[in-house]
């Protein structure tokens, strides 16, 4: 049997732990006949999960009658390509509805401002036709980025949405390029979408699933799930080297090759994103132990507290950081976490 586990990021694995609750409030709302919102945006850090909840939502939508799913590429031509995707999805599964329009847009040799003006036409065209057949579109943007080519889409959008077009946004994307992307002049109305954080998994959860694997007591399983700390790209590292080991127990040997993969695939790119007082937060709480107290830390520091508050939402939005159960404790989220900055600041 091929191992179920995947080291690969942004790809549905074989086994996984679907995060039921935020897929139904998002498919829900979507298919309702007076939906609250049009727009979700899913936000967390690297290796939570936040590409495969987005896929299991589209999968999901896309199987339903009078719905076509576009996912576009944050790095393409996003007009552009939203265009040629819903010009050539309606021809095919909907060849009764007559699209009487130019498509001048796609003429990648017009000049920038006539194309896009010619696009928007379009568009409202194509969108304007499936509105009268009662189709929806769902769209799909992954690992969105405070990019011109975004902020000229999510405008679109904007406008679409004013018109009553049948259209829904489903985006993912990074605390800081989230928070970069809605603080936009031009984009306040992102500050109103609705977000869903995602939290870790639950701990119960995952040491199900490694016992359905590896028949495991209650008691290991739930020894292995603590080790992921509800991350949930830790949860598909570990059990891939709990699969590929000769035992396929804990041992110290894959306990090491948990760490490595951690740091390799995941975490020196977390570290890379962060501003150096970024770091330096991170590092004055990894000098302790287990939780302390943001006191303690700011002092170190020399930091004020407004100054501190707004690396700390940052760490915090980063899935860097526990959310605060207490007031003014600090606490890494991620496994091995603190073991990895320590070696990054020495």
């Amino acid at each position: 049997m091929d191992n179920p586990f995947s080291l690969n990021f942004g790809r549905e694995p074989n086994l996984y732990i679907p995060r039921l609750e935020e897929q139904e409030k998002i498919t829900s709302t979507f298919n309702s006949d007076n939906p609250y919102t049009n727009v979700f945006m899913i936000v967390g850090a690297r290796g939570s999960g936040k590409t495969v909840l987005m896929s299991e939502i589209s999968h999901s939508i896309n199987s339903m009658p009078n719905w076509i799913h576009i996912d576009l590429n944050v790095e393409r031509d996003l007009l552009n390509a939203l265009a040629a995707n819903l010009y050539n999805k309606t021809k095919k599964n909907y060849p009764k509805i007559k699209l009487d329009i130019s498509i001048k847009g796609l003429d990648i040799s017009l000049e920038r401002e006539e194309k896009y003006t010619d696009i928007q036409l379009d568009l409202d065209k194509m969108l304007e036709a499936l509105s009268k057949k009662k189709v929806r579109v769902l769209i799909t943007l992954d690992e969105v980025v405070n990019s011109k080519g975004v902020r000229e889409f999510t405008t679109y959008f904007q406008h679409c949405i004013r018109e009553g077009l049948p259209v829904f946004l489903l985006m993912t994307g990074l605390y800081k390029n989230v928070r970069a992307l809605q603080n936009n002049r031009s984009q306040t109305f992102l500050r109103r979408t609705p977000k869903i954080e995602l939290e870790p998994l639950n701990l119960r959860r995952i040491a199900l699933k490694y016992r359905e694997v590896f028949s495991y007591s209650e008691e290991e399983s739930m020894k292995v799930a603590d080790m992921t700390a509800g991350y949930s790209y830790g949860f598909q590292i570990l059990g891939y080297h709990l699969y590929e080991s000769k035992e396929r127990k804990l041992s110290d040997s894959v306990v090491t090759e948990y760490r490595i993969s951690l740091e390799e695939n995941s975490y020196e790119k977390i570290w890379e994103e962060l501003s150096l007082n970024e770091r330096l937060v991170a590092g004055a709480i990894a000098e302790h132990e287990g939780m302390v107290s943001v006191k303690v830390v700011r002092e170190k520091l020399g930091m004020d507290s407004n100054n501190f508050s707004t690396y700390q939402s940052v760490l915090e939005g980063s899935g860097i950081l526990k959310r605060e159960k207490a007031y003014g404790i600090l606490e890494f989220a991620l496994p091995y976490f603190r073991e990895f900055v320590i070696s990054k600041m020495k």
